[in-house]
């Protein structure tokens, strides 16, 4: 209840403005109630992050691990989407990495439970694929070309948070146009790490 009060903040407050008496409020219980739950903003925001990257990012179930590593890679790197979180991604990061000096927590759990979760997840794949003679990762560990593949498909958020009224056309891009990019970073991966 009290993670879902938060995730609906999320959706029209800016991450500053999210306090423990506004959740408190929300939630229909006191403050001090609510810091029986969470012992802090930070550990509550922390939860709330790594809940939503569970949503987001997801493991491969057991019916699709035997599956060619194009398909595995495909389905580990289609994101579960967030409806009310769509358009407002850029924003709740940017804001995450201005609270990171102060409320560096926060800052690790989201880059832990999103990111850093889906790293994992095409590491495992990629580590095992390497092991059966599927693909030779050239030298590197799988955990580096996770992160190589995880840029080419996800591409660089750099430009939109350094450019706020810019809309950059990428996080917004129709699920076809995202399927299209995923799907043409996974095939020139795998052809750079194909067995010659």
């Amino acid at each position: 209840m009290v993670l879902d009060a938060v995730g609906e903040l999320l959706t029209h407050c800016r991450l500053e403005d999210i306090s423990m008496s506004g959740i408190a409020r929300k939630v229909g219980m006191s403050k001090r109630t609510l810091y029986t739950i969470f012992a802090s903003r930070e550990e509550l925001l922390g939860a709330t992050f790594a809940r939503i990257g569970r949503r987001i990012f997801r493991p491969l179930e057991s019916d699709e691990r035997g599956l060619p590593l194009s398909d595995r890679l495909d389905k580990l790197l289609t994101l579960n989407e967030i409806p009310q979180f769509e358009q407002g991604a850029v924003e709740v990061l940017r804001a995450v990495i201005a609270e990171a000096p102060i409320h560096p927590g926060i800052a690790r759990q989201w880059d832990a439970e999103g990111r850093g979760a889906l790293i994992g997840y095409i590491s495992a794949e990629l580590a095992c694929a390497a092991q059966a003679g599927e693909v030779t990762l050239h030298e590197m560990a799988a955990t580096e070309a996770a992160e190589l593949l995880v840029d080419m498909v996800m591409g660089e958020v750099l430009h939109d948070l350094l450019n706020p009224h810019e809309r950059h056309p990428d996080p917004c891009l129709p699920r076809e146009d995202k399927q299209i990019r995923r799907r043409r970073a996974i095939r020139v991966f795998l052809e750079g790490v194909r067995l010659r």
